[in-house]
C-alpha cells in the first residue's frame, strides 16, 4: 500500500503547541501526517528542531506509540518516511526525528550526547511527545515510546535512559562505549576518523543552521571539540583537561543505571566504536538486570564490509543488505513497546566473517577461556614506520617489503582441526624496551588460509603508545566476531606504522620486544553449530 502523505506544519515554543496550519486536519485510513517544522525549547532555551509523522488513524481515540529517531554526528533529520521508518508506520508506530543540538537546523553546540546538553533536549522532546493526544501513554507525561538511531543518535540514547525512566525499549546501534578509548586507543589518536567527524560536522552545522526556521543559529561545536583536533593534529595526543571532558561523556559509566530493555547493535569492523563498547555496555546492563540482547554485525564506522552476503545472513545474497538488523529492531520494538510479537531470539547474535550469524545463551560464548597462545619473543624493530598495511579507516597485513624491519609477523596459534569461535576482546602481554624516543607500535591478529591468504581480524589494528625505557605492559586488543575456519591458524602481527593513526613525528626510534603474548577468548562450544536462519 504507497502512504499517502499530509504534511502538517506547526511550532512548539515554551512548552505551548501552536497550530499553524490545520494539525487535526482529519485523514483517510491510508493517510500519515508529517507535521514539519517543529520547533521545541530545550530545558536552557536552544531551539531544536523536529519532525513528528503519525501513522494512518493515530487519534486521541486510538493513539500511537512512538519511536524516537535521531542522526549521526554531522547529519540532519529525516523528514520523510523511507525504509525502516516506513515499516514503523504502517506498523501503527509514530515517529519522531530531530536535527541534534549544533546540526542541522537546531541551535546550540554540539556536545556529544553530554547530561546538560543533548540529554537535556531529547528529554524536552519527551515531554513534548507526552501532551500529543495522539500518541498512547502509560501516565499523564509518560509516552509509551522506544527509541533507535546509531552512532550519535546511540550514545544520546545511552546516556539519557540512563536517568530518565520513561523509556520503554531501547536500540543503541553503533554507540560509543569509553569515548577516550574510542578517541585515543593505547595513547594514540585516530587521525583518519577526527579528520572525518570535524570536518563532515561542521559542514552541517555551519550552513543548514543559518536557514533554520527558528532564526539563525550559528553553533557548530563546543570549544573543546575544537581544541581537541588541533592538539590532536599538532601533538597526537590531548591533554589531562579534555581527556576528562571525553570521559564524562562515555556511555559506559551511565549504562549500569539504564532500565529499559535495550538491543544492542555494533559493528564488528567497525573501526571507531569497535566492539569493545557493545561488549561492555552488555555486561553493565546484564550486571543491572536489565533484559538485554546483544547483536554483532558487519557494519558501523567503516568504508565497507566484505562478508559474502553483507549483513544479509545469506552469503549467496546481497539484496538486502538490512534485512537481519531491521527485523530484530522490529521484534524488540514489538515485544517491550507493544508488549506483543514474536520471541526476540538468541540473548546473543553475532555475525562471522563468513557472513552467517550464531546464537548464543550469553556473552562470553559458553565454555569460552582465555587460552594463552605461543609467545613472539626477540623482535626488533625501527620507528616510526610507513603504513603497516592498513588504509584509510581499516587494518590489513603488513607489505613484505615492511617484514623485518618495521614490521613482523609470527604464528600464535596452529592450524584448526575444526572450526573455533573467537568472540569477544584478545589481551596482550607484552615487555621491552624503547630506544631513541618515546615509540609506538601496533598490534593485528591475522587469520592465515591454507593457501597462504592472510586477513586482519575484523580490520582491527590496536595501537600502543611506549615511553623511553623499559615497558611491561597487558592491555586488551579491539574486540572481534570471528569463526576460524578449520585447518586456518593465527598470527600475530607487530608494526611501528600505520595508516589509520597519528603518530607524533619525533624521530627515529627503536622498541625491541623481549616477549609478546595473546590471550585469546576461544570456546569449547561447538559454536558453528548454532547458525541463526536470517
Amino acid at each position: 500500500m504507497k502512504l499517502a502523505v499530509r504534511v502538517v506544519v506547526c511550532t512548539l515554543l515554551a512548552s505551548s503547541l501552536v497550530d499553524l496550519a490545520g494539525a487535526s486536519a482529519a485523514q483517510t485510513a491510508d493517510e500519515i501526517t508529517i507535521e514539519d517544522p517543529i520547533i521545541v525549547q530545550s530545558k536552557d532555551g536552544t531551539p531544536i528542531v523536529a519532525t513528528l509523522m503519525l501513522p494512518a488513524g493515530a487519534s486521541a481515540a486510538s493513539p500511537s506509540p512512538v519511536v524516537l529517531q535521531t542522526h549521526g554526528w554531522g547529519g540532519t533529520r529525516a523528514k520523510s518516511p523511507s525504509g525502516l521508518m516506513n515499516v514503523l508506520l504502517r506498523r501503527g508506530y509514530a515517529v519522531l526525528t530531530w536535527d541534534s543540538r549544533g546540526f542541522g537546523e537546531s541551535g546550540g553546540e554540539a556536545n556529544i550526547g553530554a547530561p546538560g546538553f543533548e540529554v537535556a533536549d531529547a528529554r524536552s522532546l519527551i515531554d513534548f511527545v507526552a501532551k500529543r493526544p495522539e500518541i498512547l501513554k502509560d501516565s499523564p507525561g509518560d509516552p509509551r515510546m522506544g527509541w533507535i538511531g546509531g552512532s550519535n543518535a546511540a550514545g544520546v540514547q545511552f546516556n539519557t535512559a540512563a536517568v530518565d525512566k520513561r523509556i520503554d525499549a531501547l536500540v543503541p546501534e553503533i554507540s560509543w562505549g569509553n569515548l577516550v578509548r574510542d578517541l585515543l586507543p593505547g595513547g594514540v589518536l585516530k587521525q583518519t576518523w577526527d579528520l572525518i567527524l570535524y570536518g563532515a560536522g561542521g559542514v552541517t552545522a555551519a550552513t543548514l543552521g543559518i536557514w533554520s526556521p527558528a532564526g539563525p543559529q550559528t553553533g557548530i561545536f563546543a570549544r573543546e571539540i575544537h581544541e581537541a583536533f588541533v592538539q590532536g593534529v599538532a601533538l597526537g595526543e590531548l591533554d589531562d583537561g579534555l581527556i576528562e571532558w571525553f570521559s564524562k561523556r562515555s556511555t559506559t559509566v551511565r549504562s549500569h543505571k539504564v532500565d529499559a530493555p535495550t538491543l544492542i547493535i555494533q559493528g564488528s569492523v567497525d573501526t571507531l566504536f569497535p566492539l569493545n563498547d557493545g561488549f561492555e555496555n552488555y555486561r553493565n546492563l546484564v550486571r543491572a538486570g536489565t533484559p538485554v540482547k546483544l547483536m554483532t554485525y558487519c557494519g558501523g564506522h567503516t568504508l565497507g564490509c566484505d562478508y559474502p552476503g553483507g549483513t544479509s545472513g545469506d552469503p549467496k545474497n546481497v539484496s538486502d543488505a538490512r534485512s537481519v538488523p531491521d527485523r530484530r529492531i522490529l521484534a524488540w520494538l514489538d515485544r517491550y513497546v507493544r508488549n506483543k510479537g514474536p520471541d526476540t531470539g538468541a540473548r546473543v547474535e553475532w555475525q562471522a566473517q563468513d557472513g552467517y550469524y550464531y546464537g548464543a545463551p550469553s556473552y562470553p560464548l559458553p565454555k569460552t577461556r582465555a587460552r594463552a597462545t605461543k609467545p613472539v619473543t626477540d623482535v626488533t624493530l625501527i620507528g616510526p614506520g610507513a603504513t603497516g598495511g592498513d588504509e584509510l579507516a581499516s587494518g590489513g597485513p603488513a607489505p613484505q617489503i615492511e617484514i623485518g624491519t618495521t614490521a613482523h609477523r609470527a604464528t600464535i596459534l596452529r592450524r584448526a582441526n575444526r572450526p573455533r569461535a573467537v568472540l569477544g576482546n584478545p589481551r596482550i602481554s607484552i615487555e621491552g624496551r624503547v630506544l631513541g624516543v618515546k615509540g609506538h607500535s601496533f598490534f593485528e591478529l591475522i587469520d592465515v588460509a591454507p593457501d597462504g591468504t592472510r586477513v586482519t581480524l575484523d580490520d582491527q589494528t590496536m595501537p600502543r603508545a611506549l615511553p623511553l625505557g623499559d615497558f611491561k605492559k597487558s592491555f586488551k586488543l579491539h574486540g572481534v566476531s570471528w569463526m576460524l575456519q578449520r585447518r586456518h591458524k593465527l598470527e600475530l602481527e607487530i608494526t611501528t606504522g600505520s595508516t589509520q593513526y597519528s603518530i607524533p613525528r619525533t624521530g627515529p626510534y627503536q622498541v625491541a620486544f623481549e616477549e609478546a603474548v595473546v590471550k585469546l577468548p576461544l570456546t569449547r562450544w561447538a559454536a558453528h553449530r548454532h547458525r541463526v536462519a536470517p
